[in-house]
């Protein structure tokens, strides 16, 4: 197997693993809210934090799971319009999208990535039912936007490979 290949294998086992602690990360979600509601109707208690964490954890199922959806090709498309365009235009669209794609998601992460450790370094909290610091809910920013930056410049150059193939004649 060449390196190529196993970089490609550890980055889809990386999505892979972004997209099973999404749905974990999910479930946890739908937990919380559940015993949140019965601990407001059922016991007339409330529980304190439980939606300032769902909050945090839908950023993190959010940043962790894009790539992994984008990879598969099930993120939400304009399809009225790309179904309409001849299988080159769809293509060249697709390439155009996805250098693009990648281009924002890389400034995401950087910018990310600066105001996660500026937050870490000054001990920024977030003024809320619980105080916890503020770079908890921006570390997972950096990370998910440059894997997402990342399979945008894979789809890119699949894209890339596709559109190859059309202009290649075949003689018999």
């Amino acid at each position: 197997m060449t390196a190529g290949k196993k970089i490609i294998r550890v980055f889809d086992s990386l999505l892979d693993a972004g997209a099973a602690l999404s749905g974990a990360l999910l479930v946890a979600v739908m937990l919380l809210t559940s015993v949140k509601v019965f601990f407001r109707y059922g016991l007339r208690e409330g529980l304190l934090g439980v939606d300032q964490i769902s909050g945090t954890l839908l950023v993190y199922i959010a940043f962790l799971g894009a790539a992994w959806v984008l990879r598969r090709e099930e993120h939400v498309t304009i399809d009225l319009l790309v179904s309409r365009l001849r299988p080159k235009h769809r293509r060249r669209l697709t390439c155009a999208n996805s250098v693009l794609g990648a281009l924002i998601c890389l400034v995401v992460a950087v910018y990310g990535a600066l105001e996660a450790v500026t937050s870490w370094q000054r001990g920024i909290l977030i003024p809320a039912e619980i105080e916890i610091p503020r770079v908890i809910n921006l570390g997972v920013i950096p990370l998910g936007a440059f894997l997402l930056s990342l399979q945008f410049v894979r789809r890119a150059g699949r894209a890339l490979d596709d559109s190859a193939s059309d202009t290649v004649e075949t003689h018999p």
